[in-house]
């Protein structure tokens, strides 16, 4: 049975991540870089004005263009308490999306908890790009880079049971073929080469003409440009976020059955409990 957050452990959980989030938002106020809330975090400003009470994670997007300028000026901007981890900054992080951490803190994933990297509490920052109005390319671009991501992941994780040993309990349901291919790519390029591809593959639509931008991994968080001109402030605990202008609409058009997520379902679509929690490192490692 997968444990489950004390109250305690949820409220010192929401303090830290409403810190590092404020820390995000200061920097991009500064060098004058829009963001906007997405997902469990937009729905819990739409209902409670706040962190949903049994939610453990931040979730924000920057259009790439955004998200690069972020990415370049956040490791000179934030303060020492805090680490900018991406690729470049993190070589061992398994994501292709970036994170703000805070030092001495822990929250280890179960998923990657022997990749070592920076094992900060954290918000997760997304890049959005547009992607195609056609049915078919949406689908070819979703496709490959889903693909290219695997690819990236298995460099530091086999997770699956084909062509290598799998290092997680229940690998992922996943034909012989698309193991194999991912195993030659990950044989013929560097991580750094292939996060490159990942990159161009999500971006390859940014110079046109669409209607939607979206975190391209996934098929929710479909945004349009109009809305990502006009954002919303919206009240988010002790702080003031940004949204997609009719952030109702922005969520309904995403998830039509949308309302206020009870704990239950929470735990069935999400629960990310760490292997390793902690709010001071550097506390406990005193005698």
């Amino acid at each position: 049975m997968r444990k489950k957050y004390t109250h305690e452990e949820l409220e010192l959980l929401h303090t830290e991540l409403y810190d590092i989030l404020g820390e995000t938002i200061r920097v991009c106020r500064k060098h004058n870089i829009p963001y906007f809330i997405i997902g469990g975090t937009a729905i819990g400003a739409l209902y409670d004005q706040a962190i949903l009470p049994w939610d453990d994670d931040i979730d924000i997007g920057m259009t790439r263009e955004n998200y690069n300028k972020f990415l370049e000026v956040a490791p000179k901007e934030l303060g020492d308490s805090y680490f900018l981890s991406w690729i470049k900054t993190d070589p061992r992080s398994p994501y292709y999306f970036a994170k703000v951490k805070k030092n001495n803190t822990l929250f280890v994933e179960e998923l990657f908890h022997n990749v070592p990297m920076h094992p900060g509490i954290f918000v997760d920052i997304f890049p959005f790009d547009r992607i195609p109005d056609n049915k078919l390319l949406l689908k070819i671009q979703h496709e490959t880079v889903n693909f290219l991501n695997c690819c990236l992941m298995g460099k530091e994780k086999w997770m699956w049971k084909h062509f290598g040993k799998c290092e997680i309990e229940h690998p992922t349901n996943r034909g012989a073929f698309p193991c194999f291919l991912n195993r030659v790519i990950d044989l013929l390029f560097s991580k750094k080469a292939i996060y490159r591809m990942l990159v161009s593959a999500q971006s390859c639509f940014n110079s046109w003409n669409t209607r939607y931008y979206n975190n391209v991994m996934t098929t929710t968080d479909h945004v349009t440009e109009e809305s990502l001109r006009h954002l919303q402030p919206m009240a988010f605990g002790p702080l003031t976020v940004t949204a997609p202008a009719d952030v109702e609409g922005f969520l309904r058009y995403n998830y039509p059955t949308l309302h206020r997520y009870t704990e239950e379902e929470q735990e069935k679509v999400n629960n990310h409990y760490p292997v390793a929690l902690s709010f001071n490192t550097a506390t406990e490692q005193k005698p």
